[in-house]
């Protein structure tokens, strides 16, 4: 994950929006996608999930789409802060389950890799994020 950056410009109406801006090389974004829809897969097993829980898989299911979609090299991902959170968890579970696991499927390998060493940056931007969507004010554009 290289140059993690916040974007904050203005809709029509003038009000703050707010993006979450990184590169990933095309095996982080293939490892990226493998996460987040083993991730949705596992957490919405059940055969009865709440209404909520129908939106986080919505949720989940389109941005492991759009991560699909990213075929051609590096690309550069652009999430708003809901969405950006909805990735981080998938990452963060992903990773945390196969750590936790007695065994490891040989697919989970190469991405657990990969997925461990974004952690901590994709948390870090997260929370900067998150701050910036809460007080889009204070800056317009951070890196």
């Amino acid at each position: 994950m290289d140059r993690a950056r916040i974007d904050i410009s203005q809709d029509l109406d003038g009000h703050a929006v707010v993006h979450a801006c990184f590169d990933l090389s095309q095996e982080q974004i293939a490892a990226s996608a493998h996460a987040v829809a083993t991730t949705a897969s596992e957490r919405f097993r059940t055969t009865e999930i709440s209404a909520d829980d129908a939106v986080e898989l919505r949720e989940l299911t389109a941005l492991a789409d759009e991560l699909g979609e990213l075929t051609d090299g590096a690309s550069t991902v652009v999430l708003r802060p809901a969405r950006l959170s909805a990735f981080r968890d998938a990452v963060t579970r992903f990773v945390e389950t196969r750590e936790q696991a007695e065994w490891i499927r040989e697919e989970d390998r190469q991405p657990l890799a990969l997925l461990r060493e974004m952690l901590y940056p994709l948390e870090q931007l997260s929370a900067e994020t998150t701050h910036a969507a809460l007080s889009p004010t204070d800056d317009r554009s951070r890196s």
